[in-house]
């Protein structure tokens, strides 16, 4: 029997990209993900992150990631009129349930609307499979994991990238002090609008009131 885990990493990032992973694997192997220490990415430090993905993908069978961009992202909010992060993401994890094939997939649930987001997920899937769906599922099932491990390993790994373009703006999420000087130096004019950046996001327009209150 063929299980794969699905996660993301930077749904909630203001700056850089998310991105999707997925891991094929036989279920007759998921003890050796215990075994090789896979848990919850955020509780593990880069370093192991980035030497776990390796021992990842040489156990799995297929490990497949998928990367949207900030302008993607902005385009599917329903602030800019799409349907939303939740169609996006359910798009994304049928995709990679098509391409991966697998008897059963695990998924960390992004919706509080259960059925909703597994009715959305079979309908844009064209391959059938079990379908397990739960909050913090990377907690639980060390499948869903492994695919948090990659998918967080790898925009780490952009991230940096983006640093040596753009400067050093923090982590890209909205609580971090770095990440909100940095978007206040754009709105100031002081360095030029960025790609990377998800306009859609309300922390813009918050940092903006700001300096208004403050003027």
């Amino acid at each position: 029997m063929k299980i794969c885990g699905i996660d993301e990493a930077g749904r909630g990032a203001v700056i850089g990209p998310m991105v999707v992973a997925g891991v094929l694997l036989d279920v007759s192997r998921v003890e050796e993900l215990t075994r090789m220490g896979v848990r919850d990415s955020k509780e593990l430090t880069p370093g192991v992150r980035a030497e776990l993905s390796k021992l990842l993908r040489d156990l799995a069978e297929r490990v497949e990631i998928i990367v949207i961009e900030a302008e993607e992202i902005d385009r599917s909010t329903r602030r800019s009129g799409a349907s939303g992060l939740n169609r996006l993401e359910a798009r994304i994890f049928a995709k990679l349930i098509d391409e991966l094939k697998p008897d059963a997939a695990y998924i960390d649930l992004p919706s509080t609307k259960y059925e909703e987001f597994r009715d959305l997920i079979e309908s844009l899937s064209a391959h059938r499979c079990a379908l397990v769906l739960e909050h913090k599922a990377d907690r639980r099932y060390p499948i869903v994991a492994a695919s948090s491990i990659i998918a967080k390993h790898e925009r780490d790994r952009r991230v940096e990238l983006l640093k040596s373009e753009l400067g050093d703006f923090g982590s890209g999420y909205p609580s971090d002090p770095k990440t909100r000087e940095f978007l206040s130096r754009i709105l100031r004019g002081e360095i030029p609008p960025s790609r990377h950046v998800r306009f859609s996001w309300k922390t813009l327009s918050r940092i903006a009131q700001r300096r208004l209150d403050e003027f």
